[in-house]
């Protein structure tokens, strides 16, 4: 009987980056569409590179998969725990582009079953959308900055790392007036 042969694709920092300048050339529908396509696919290394280049044209540009906020919140619940990476990689980007309360308020729990897993690099995506949500909902403010305090003196260089990265834009979002939606009544 013969093994079956198991291809080991490689896939560095360097095509994430490349993807996400490949990412912004193409017409917008297109490269989301694709991008999605290969999230919710059945194979774990698109799973990994799509996660990875959701996060990252997100950060660029938070709210470009918007129309998909919702799907990025159920494949960043369904990813099984052997998908570390994109397990992490989509909760941020879900972060990035979920828009309205109720989007956040649905990803708050994935966010926090996160943050207590064992994997750190998990972990330390995990608090940087806890802190993104927090930027968006005022009531997370004082434990997201908690967090980042605890973060910051923390040994761990993954969780210092995000934590420096992520303080600066919670202390920005603490300075922007609070925006109140006007609530029409019928009635």
């Amino acid at each position: 009987m013969k093994k079956a042969i198991v291809e080991r694709r490689s896939w560095k920092s360097t095509d994430a980056a490349a993807a996400a300048k490949d990412f912004f050339t193409k017409p917008r529908k297109t490269a989301i569409r694709e991008l999605i396509r290969e999230l919710c696919s059945g194979d774990p290394f698109d799973h990994r590179c799509a996660a990875e280049l959701a996060r990252l044209v997100s950060r660029r540009e938070p709210g470009i998969l918007s129309a998909y906020g919702d799907v990025l919140a159920e494949v960043a619940a369904e990813l099984p725990m052997d998908e570390w990476q994109a397990r992490g990689y989509v909760i941020v980007a879900a972060a990035h582009n979920a828009l309205t309360r109720s989007q956040h308020l649905r990803l708050l729990p994935l966010v926090r079953a996160r943050l207590t897993e064992d994997r750190i690099a998990v972990r330390a995506m995990a608090l940087e959308a806890f802190a993104i949500l927090a930027t968006k909902e005022p009531d997370l403010r004082d434990e997201a900055m908690q967090m980042l305090e605890d973060a910051r003196h923390s040994t761990i260089p993954a969780m210092h790392c995000r934590a420096k990265l992520m303080l600066p834009v919670l202390l920005e979002a603490e300075t922007q007036p609070v925006r109140r939606r006007r609530v029409r009544l019928s009635g």
